[in-house]
């Protein structure tokens, strides 16, 4: 089993915790129903490294200033009152920010051009290829934005349903606060998803409950907030279901700030409604 990094516990407890997004991308399976795409982090990351994530990552300065055709017509303030935000601005930064790095550590791209979404072949061009690599190498110059209204890209953030809040406990010296959502895989992306290689090392489409299971067994590292969504996901029988029950309010949006708990094994977390405590 993959050993994992979770950061340093019992650091500053005032920790501002920083504005991050995940995406659960997911797709329909013959055999399991609903799949999600689950990716290794490194284990040299300094947060949660060695375990299986959805892909993500923290909100940049260029996900708050993205040209105008490059978001099309949004709804901002309803994107708001969805996700909960200080103002619109924040609420589409947390959209773009889940669009740009399901595209960076994942390489789906969920975007339209001429009114249709970016087909499967596409994402192999190298234009494409080279703007995704420069972005999961940090590159200074790396700026999407360019080669998005070059290309006459405009993000799909309607794609986007929130479905969950998670804050990283306090006393955690590296925290997060990230907004899940789930979105469906545009046709014929599905079969391209790919770790990058670099901040990802390992890559499933996986059943939601298969997964937990394999957390479960050791075979696969699951953190705390990782392993609850699974379960929240797990219930739906296709993808559909899945987003039409995050659109219809039928999920938990509230900010959940797990607590540290010291046991005789070690470091537990524990839901701040109360029940078990838990791995981390």
């Amino acid at each position: 089993m993959t050993r994992l990094r979770s950061g340093r516990i019992g650091g500053d407890t005032t920790t501002t915790a920083v504005p991050s997004a995940s995406v659960l991308l997911l797709r329909e399976s013959s055999s399991a129903g609903v799949e999600v795409f689950l990716q290794e982090r490194t284990i040299a990351s300094d947060f949660a490294g060695g375990a299986y994530v959805f892909p993500g990552g923290k909100v940049d300065a260029q996900d708050r200033d993205m040209p105008p055709e490059v978001l099309g017509e949004v709804d901002a303030v309803a994107l708001q009152h969805g996700l909960g935000t200080r103002s619109p601005g924040d609420a589409v930064a947390l959209a773009v920010a889940a669009i740009r790095e399901a595209f960076e550590e994942a390489g789906v791209l969920l975007a339209s051009r001429d009114g249709h979404p970016v087909a499967g072949d596409e994402l192999g061009g190298p234009e494409v290829v080279a703007m995704r690599e420069a972005l999961a190498a940090r590159h200074a110059a790396a700026d999407w934005r360019p080669f998005l209204s070059e290309h006459g890209l405009v993000l799909d953030l309607s794609a986007l349903v929130p479905f969950a809040w998670w804050v990283t406990p306090h006393g955690i010296h590296r925290r997060y606060s990230t907004r899940f959502f789930v979105a469906a895989v545009p046709a014929g992306q599905g079969d391209r998803l790919a770790h990058d290689g670099r901040e990802m090392t390992d890559s499933v489409w996986i059943d939601p409950a298969a997964a937990l299971a394999a957390g479960e067994s050791g075979e696969r590292v699951i953190i705390y907030p990782t392993r609850r969504t699974l379960a929240a996901l797990a219930v739906h029988q296709s993808v559909d279901a899945a987003l039409a029950s995050a659109r219809s309010g039928g999920v938990d949006l509230r900010p959940i700030v797990p607590i540290l708990r010291r046991t005789s094994d070690g470091m537990g977390v524990q839901h701040p409604d109360g029940g078990p405590i838990e791995t981390v």
